[in-house]
This record gives C-alpha cells, structure tokens and sequence, in this order.
C-alpha cells in the first residue's frame, strides 16, 4: 500500500451518475486520482433497517467542467461505456 496525501475531494455529477473525485499524493510526488460511484446501501439487521452512504465529508460539490484539466482527463477515461 502507498502512503498518500489528499489534495482535494470533490462532488462531481456526470451522465446522472455520482461521484466522489479525490486527488492524492505520494511523498515521491506522484499524483493519483481516486473515482467512486457514490452508493446507498439499505440493510436490514434484525427489524431494524439500516442504511449506508459513502463518507463525503469535505468533499466540494463541483461542477465537471471546472475540475482540472488532468483530474478530466483521468475521469473520462475511467468512466467510459
């Protein structure tokens, strides 16, 4: 595993799809882009029904088209259909 530092969280909405964008850096100084779908999860445990969200505490809700340019180009890339 690398040890990285976060440079920024983003809230980005593309194609009706969530995502959270984190860009991280390691002490070398290579940049990394992380992409999630944010999900819902709704459980039951017991009776009780229970839900989960990915943590997007932080994060800046953003527009994609004000990310920068290599966190674009990263993104597309790896959200391609």
């Amino acid at each position: 595993m690398i040890k990285t530092n976060a440079e920024g969280r983003y809230l980005v909405t593309r194609k009706g799809e969530d995502y959270l964008v984190e860009v991280r850096r390691s002490p070398d100084g290579k940049t990394f882009i992380v992409i999630e779908k944010l999900r819902k999860h709704v459980y039951k445990k017991g009776e009780e029904e229970l839900v989960w969200e990915q943590n997007t505490e932080g994060a800046e809700e953003i527009e994609y088209d004000k990310l920068p340019q290599e966190v674009r180009r990263a993104f597309s890339s790896a959200t391609k259909r």
